[in-house]
């Protein structure tokens, strides 16, 4: 009897987690997002946090001429957790034209065309990307899913830079981390 009563206290904790959110699992937050526009290609740029977990960037093209080519190149900065060593990630490369024909690849890279794909507003199948017409990835958020659970909690930066005609016309700085959490829906709440 003193046994069963020993057991019970020893898995309380496991319990209280359980009924608290779940199982901990690793989600990435976002800290900060910021916008410039370049050149003329791109004519109005709107970009903010939804939540902690999502973001939304809509952007106009210029009203010159349409966007034949519209890709973008990325780099990462990752800040592993008790480490000074930062970890750089350069020339990630996505193709907006394309967007829509990648295949799914297990992959960090497969990951943010997923995420991509899934938030995409008024995109095209394939360009020329119209001009004067905005377009826009809305509420863009990676599921605790398809992250990879083995990643180390980390902080990271990323800085995109969006191209059209081969002209840097938006760039957009986002701050954030990856970290384990209990219960995710203090993070999920809308921001003000």
């Amino acid at each position: 009897m003193c046994r069963k009563y020993h057991i019970f206290w020893a898995l309380a904790p496991f319990m209280a987690i359980l009924l608290a959110g779940g199982e901990p699992k690793k989600i990435i937050v976002f800290d900060t997002i910021d916008c410039a526009i370049k050149s003329s290609v791109v004519s109005k740029a709107v970009c903010q946090l939804y939540s902690r977990t999502e973001f939304t960037v809509f952007l106009t093209v210029g009203e010159k001429k349409q966007a034949d080519k519209v890709y973008g190149a990325c780099e990462v900065n990752i800040y592993l957790k008790r480490q000074k060593k930062i970890t750089r990630i350069n020339n990630l490369r996505l193709d907006f034209c394309q967007l829509k024909k990648q295949s799914e690849s297990p992959s960090l890279l497969g990951m943010y065309y997923l995420a991509i794909r899934r938030s995409i507003v008024g995109f095209p199948k394939k360009c020329p990307f119209k001009k004067n017409t905005t377009y826009g990835i809305n509420r863009l958020h990676f599921d605790s899913q398809e992250v990879p659970q083995y990643l180390p909690e980390a902080n990271y930066s990323f800085r995109g830079k969006i191209y059209a005609n081969d002209e840097l016309g938006l760039e957009i700085k986002v701050t954030g981390g990856y970290f384990e959490v209990a219960n995710d829906a203090a993070y999920r709440k809308p921001l003000l």
